[in-house]
């Protein structure tokens, strides 16, 4: 009997070790979600609990929600909230894989936090968006724009280093930023692989490029940010409520190799709508996204 007690452990092991392997470190991209789809000081707590229930795979924590006042990541006692998210994640069992810090990568305080908040979660991934204005003038340039952001990004370095976190830049919207294939340019600038960048589809093409931009980019991207709008404006829809060409996009994703997560940044609707509609609306999403990840090429 005891001999037959271990070999069951030992199966139930190698059953629990695939699931695990399936879920969170095999070669499907992973569903996961900015927690941007709650309002600012929504409890990150019930944020976990929801999405989770909801079912998605990852999250991606919205820092850039979290700098009022009174909130727990501005307090003195940001990392021990850090330490109480990862352990209220895990006990739930959905993960932080990415995360978006505020401000800008020369907003120093922010970035700080951000980086070692992210660590604290297990969030390999921090978007922080380049520095695109100067005294209040848009960065047009673009060997201005690569130099102010380089270094800018050097300087946190060491401590993404230490932390085991990877900064991500992104295209956002004004002058050189809203360029993808200047921010792929500012990765091979800072050439360290604790640098990379993330495409984000609905600001390229507010700013007036289509998705296959990317395959012109010199540097593949390391995550995305997944959202839909009209052309005219960043309005972070569900993909498919607007006009971006997502057969275009995925089509282009294959062709340079990415090997990322499905990382959607579509969280207008959910915010904007009452929280009983919430569910209804971030179900959708899910939806959506369970057919696009279908389309990207295995994760690594």
């Amino acid at each position: 009997m005891h001999h037959i007690y271990r070999l069951l452990m030992a199966s139930m092991a190698v059953i629990a070790l695939a699931v695990s392997c399936t879920r969170g470190t095999g070669s499907i991209p992973r569903i996961v979600t900015t927690t941007d789809v709650f309002e600012d000081g929504y409890p990150a707590e019930k944020a976990i609990d929801r999405l989770a229930r909801l079912g998605y795979e990852g999250l991606d924590m919205g820092f850039d929600y979290w700098t009022f006042d009174g909130s727990p990541f501005a307090s003195d006692d940001y990392l021990e909230w850090g330490r109480s998210l990862r352990k209220h994640a895990d006990s739930v069992g959905i993960p932080y894989t990415h995360a978006h810090s505020p401000g800008d990568a020369g907003s120093d305080k922010w970035v700080k936090r951000s980086i070692e908040v992210s660590a604290l979660l297990g969030a390999k991934y921090l978007v922080v968006h380049p520095i695109f204005r100067i005294d209040g003038k848009i960065i047009e340039d673009k060997e201005t724009f690569l130099s102010v952001n380089a270094s800018a990004v050097r300087k946190w370095l060491p401590l993404l280093t230490e932390k085991d976190v990877v900064m991500l830049s992104e295209n956002i919207l004004w002058g050189a930023s809203a360029d993808p294939c200047i921010i792929a340019d500012l990765v091979k600038e800072v050439d360290s692989p604790y640098f990379g960048w993330c495409f984000d589809v609905g600001h390229a093409w507010s700013s007036g490029f289509a998705p296959d931009i990317v395959k012109r980019c010199s540097v593949v991207p390391l995550s995305l940010h997944i959202q839909d709008n009209h052309g005219n404006g960043d309005e972070h829809l569900i993909p498919g409520d607007g006009t971006i060409d997502f057969n275009l996009f995925f089509n282009s994703l294959k062709e340079v190799g990415y090997h990322g997560d499905c990382v959607l940044e579509a969280h207008h609707q959910s915010l904007e709508a009452p929280d009983p509609e919430r569910d209804a609306i971030l179900a959708r999403l899910l939806d959506v996204a369970q057919e696009q990840r279908k389309e990207l090429p295995p994760r690594r």
